[in-house]
């Protein structure tokens, strides 16, 4: 009984009080969270001061009491009303913004700061660089602020700059002419080692992986020019039958167009490409390191760790382009020059750019073979001709400048040309005389319309005229040539040639074309001399013309140069001293009674001293 007692006693104390607790209530009982109205009921002192205690946290505040408890139909205490409060957006998005942007601007002053000081490092390696190399990287491949005329662009450094002692692998000279290119090699003057009683060393001609001193600067492509390029003489033997294809020559193809990409300057770019790997293998030993290596990679580099990996080469390079002649530009021709060989050169700035007689009265100093300075002094002039493969060129230099330059369409291949013709017309009957036009330049070049024929007509020719330069005839010998259709039997050519013969049909060829042609042109020939009937008087005319144009006479001339492969020829020899002696006297030509001003180097020197004055040029060791 008394514990019944005690159980109803309790149940009437209890039936005040909620069922659950504050702390207790069930998951699904409303969250104590921002913005939401928390009504609970409490049960006993223990759950009250629970409640205070959560009052007076961070939690809750804004704490507010309705009405005083009161109560209810259930008999139930009413709930107090408390509030759980947040900052407002309004307030809360400043702050965060102004966080937002002073976090910005830290990081923001901190990466400048660290520019700044890359920066400064950056300058302070660049003027180390140009203290060592003289080279500016961030001036212009394209000579800015430089006199290009002359070759002393930005890109062109002279004497004062010797770059030759910052390549171990020494300096290389690329003569790319007409129809041969020549490669000359000087060891670096930075290894006293290879002085020989206190000179430094000489330059000297490379030669291929045949034995040739010179490549044919012939480039084939094919009919698609995604497919491989042939260069040199596997080109040479496509140069009349094209098997599809077409040959050019990158010098010819390079001038004629503008600056910018072209297939001329791709031409130009493989042809020298190949023919100095090929010659760098042999002189530096790197054959074992892969030879030409990628056609992406540079050629030349400056800095040495790039040459370990073979396909370049720590060699300057120095290349020499054609003079501009009258009526042209020399800024487009080193322009056109640069911008084709931009990709050969890492950096850029390494590349040299000479033109052509600079080069080659270069050349003539290093061997001695000039006169010596007049007494009278100031500038020295020397008149360059150049004989070359499809012109020559008459050159005024004057102080290592190019001063006068003009071109007539005649050299070595000119005697090339007249003599297929003659074989063409002696063996199949054929005439291939022009059509007299004498406003268009004249083009010795036969027509035929046997292409594999006139490969081998010309394969021969050429060996004929090189025989010709050192004896009076030669023999042609050239099997199966053709089939007689009557009999079906093959022809054999089988013909000797004498070299007057070929000489009287070049006389005939300038008389009948060159003259008419240049006869329009004001400043090539000579208004006060007759007009020209052979090579010889040609010559003269020539000569005369630049001397009016440049107010010299013959003896303010230093010296005059007769280089070039056409200056093998004995013709071209005995025309310029004919035409000089006309002009000045047989003593100018042939030195007696006073210096010899008509200088012909000998033998293999008159057609590589080009190449070779250009790999001195630009040195202090002359």
């Amino acid at each position: 009984m008394s514990v019944l007692a005690t159980f109803a006693r309790q149940s009437r104390r209890h039936a005040h009080r909620p069922t659950t607790s504050l702390l207790h209530r069930h998951r699904s009982s409303p969250p104590l969270i921002s913005g939401h109205v928390v009504s609970s009921i409490i049960d006993d002192d223990d759950d009250e001061r629970r409640m205070n205690q959560l009052r007076r946290s961070n939690h809750y505040y804004n704490y507010s009491t309705n009405a005083a408890p009161r109560r209810n139909s259930s008999n139930t205490t009413a709930t107090t009303m408390r509030s759980y409060h947040s900052t407002p957006r309004n307030e809360i998005l400043p702050l965060i913004a102004a966080g937002f942007v002073i976090t910005s601007g830290v990081y923001t002053y901190r990466a400048l700061q660290q520019m700044d000081e890359d920066w400064e490092e950056y300058y302070e390696e660049l003027e180390e660089y140009k203290a060592v190399t003289g080279i500016d990287p961030e001036a212009s491949a394209m000579g800015d602020g430089g006199d290009v005329s002359t070759g002393n662009a930005s890109s062109a450094n002279s004497a004062d700059e010797d770059m030759s002692l910052h390549f171990k692998g020494g300096t290389l000279a690329i003569d790319m002419g007409t129809t041969h290119l020549k490669l000359s090699h000087r060891n670096s003057l930075a290894n006293k080692s290879q002085y020989k009683n206190g000179k430094p060393p000489s330059p000297t001609v490379t030669v291929d992986r045949e034995g040739y001193r010179s490549t044919p600067s012939l480039v084939w492509m094919p009919p698609s020019l995604d497919d491989d390029f042939l260069v040199g003489r596997l080109a040479a033997a496509r140069l009349y039958d094209g098997k599809g294809g077409t040959t050019l020559r990158p010098q010819e193809a390079l001038l004629s167009g503008g600056v910018g990409e072209s297939v001329g300057e791709r031409a130009a770019r493989q042809a020298i490409r190949d023919a100095a790997s090929d010659a760098l293998d042999q002189v530096l030993g790197n054959s074992a390191k892969g030879g030409g290596g990628s056609s992406q990679r540079p050629l030349f580099v400056l800095d040495e760790s790039m040459a370990s990996g073979g396909g370049s080469y720590n060699v300057r390079p120095i290349f020499t382009y054609p003079s501009s002649t009258t009526g042209a530009s020399s800024n487009d021709y080193v322009g056109r020059y640069q911008h084709a060989v931009k990709g050969l050169t890492s950096p850029e700035g390494i590349a040299s750019f000479v033109p052509e007689p600079v080069a080659i009265v270069a050349g003539a100093e290093y061997y001695n073979l000039l006169p010596k300075a007049t007494s009278s002094g100031g500038l020295q002039s020397d008149m360059v001709v150049d004989v070359g493969g499809t012109s020559t060129c008459i050159s005024m230099v004057s102080d290592g400048e190019v001063v006068y330059s003009v071109a007539l369409p005649v050299g070595g291949e000119t005697f090339v040309d007249m003599l297929v013709s003659h074989l063409i017309q002696g063996f199949y009957g054929e005439s291939n005389d022009g059509d007299g036009d004498s406003s268009e330049i004249p083009s010795s070049k036969p027509s035929f319309n046997d292409p594999s024929a006139l490969q081998r007509l010309y394969e021969a020719s050429t060996t004929a005229v090189h025989e010709l330069s050192r004896k009076t005839r030669s023999q042609i010998n050239i099997p199966y040539l053709t089939m007689d259709l009557e009999t079906r039997k093959p022809k054999h050519l089988e013909v000797g040639m004498a070299r007057n013969v070929v000489d009287a049909e070049v006389e005939g060829y300038i008389r009948g074309s060159v003259v008419p042609y240049l006869n329009h042109a004001t400043t090539v020939l000579s208004k006060g001399l007759p007009t020209p009937i052979n090579l010889s008087t040609l010559l003269s005319s020539a000569i005369m013309a630049s001397l009016e144009q440049t107010a010299h006479t013959p003896q303010m001339l230093r010296s005059v140069l007769l280089v070039g492969g056409g200056g093998r020829i004995p013709m071209v020899r005995e025309a310029l001293k004919q035409g000089l002696g006309y002009l000045a006297g047989d003593a100018y030509v042939s030195g007696s009674g006073g210096e010899k001003r008509l200088i012909v180097p000998e033998d293999e020197l008159v057609e590589e001293l080009c190449a070779l004055g250009a790999a001195v040029w630009g040195s202090s060791a002359r």
